[in-house]
Order: C-alpha cells, then sequence, then structure tokens
C-alpha cells in the first residue's frame, strides 16, 4: 500500500511539473482564448481551451473505465449526495458564473494565476489565497443557502 501511494505521489508530481512548466512557456489562459475569439476572431488560444475541455473529458472517461467506483461524486469535496442532478448544475453554474467574474476582475484566469505564482509573482499568490477561501466558503456556507432559497 506505501508503494501505490509513492508512485501515485511522484505520478502525481511529475505531471503537476510537467503541466506547470509547458503553462509557463506557453503564456495559456483560458480567459484570454475566450476574449481573443470575442475580440479579436483569433482561434490559438481558444483551441487550447477547446483542448483542455477535450483532454478532460477523455481522461474522465479512462478513469472512469479503470476504476470505475473509484470516482462516483467527483469533485469529492462536493456535497452530491444532498443534491438531485438539476440542484448540482444550478450551483455548479452558479459557482462557475461567480468564477469566471471575479477571474476578469483579477485580470487572469486560474490556470494562469497558478503559473504566475510558481514562478514568484506576490499577486498571484494572493489572488490564489483569495481563491482557495473562496472555494471552501462556497462549499461550506454558499451551497447550502442557494439550495434553501432555491428548494430543490
Amino acid at each position: 500500500m506505501a508503494y501505490q501511494l509513492t508512485y501515485f505521489l511522484l505520478a502525481s508530481i511529475s505531471i503537476g511539473v510537467l503541466i506547470g512548466f509547458l503553462g509557463y512557456l506557453s503564456r495559456f489562459c483560458t480567459m484570454a482564448g475566450i476574449r481573443n475569439l470575442l475580440l479579436f476572431r483569433h482561434m490559438e488560444m481558444f483551441m487550447g481551451a477547446i483542448g483542455i475541455l477535450v483532454g478532460g473529458s477523455v481522461g474522465s472517461l479512462i478513469l472512469s473505465l479503470i476504476a470505475p467506483t473509484s470516482f462516483p461524486d467527483f469533485p469529492v469535496l462536493f456535497k452530491v449526495n444532498l443534491f438531485t442532478k438539476i440542484s448540482k448544475d444550478v450551483l455548479m453554474f452558479i459557482g462557475c458564473l461567480g468564477l469566471g467574474i471575479v477571474s476578469t476582475y483579477a485580470d487572469g484566469c486560474p490556470f494562469r494565476m497558478h503559473v504566475k505564482a510558481g514562478s514568484g509573482n506576490f499577486y498571484s499568490l494572493v489572488y490564489l489565497v483569495g481563491f482557495y477561501l473562496g472555494i471552501l466558503y462556497f462549499i461550506l456556507f454558499l451551497q447550502d443557502l442557494i439550495m434553501s432559497t432555491l428548494s430543490f
């Protein structure tokens, strides 16, 4: 068991370092991809965002085929057992809308902020502290308030 944990830890760190390195070199940002598509009709960064969606979907499909019972309620911290499918979709939409608005005002997407924080940018680190505190606040308090208000 300890051997498997070490293997998964090393694999996760290796993949994280690779993705961080590629993100640093590419200067990729999903928000900029959507902005460039809407304002300037440039497709280069937007195709990267499409690639992330396709890669995440294929990766999720592969993981669900390999171990179907390992990821029944992804994301793990989301209290999915309390709600129906429709209410989960409403909560995710509200959370994504809030994240998009805040990220737009903060001048960057969370992926780009992770890359900039990893390269030593203090303001990106402050953004990420607020980002993770906001996630925690939403999970612990807001989703119950929203669900009681919507009464699904």
